[in-house]
């Protein structure tokens, strides 16, 4: 049975939908909405999945990993 929570496009692929990254970062659908279009913040652009937003999990991952370097 497919986990309910993400979205697996193949063995090595994991998306997280919308309302799980807004609970990963505490934060509102616009607030994500806005750092996914910020350039100068380089938050991760969704991928459209039957009309919904998702995300790759590697790419958070990596941009967090980003974020804790540059602090």
């Amino acid at each position: 049975m497919q986990d309910q929570t993400t979205y697996a496009h193949n063995e090595g692929d994991r998306f997280l939908p919308g309302p799980k990254v807004q609970s990963r970062y505490g934060k509102s659908h616009v607030t994500i909405w806005r750092w996914s279009n910020d350039k100068d913040l380089g938050f991760p652009k969704p991928m459209k999945i039957n009309r919904l937003n998702y995300w790759r999990l590697s790419e958070l991952e990596a941009w967090e990993a980003d974020q804790k370097a540059d602090a």
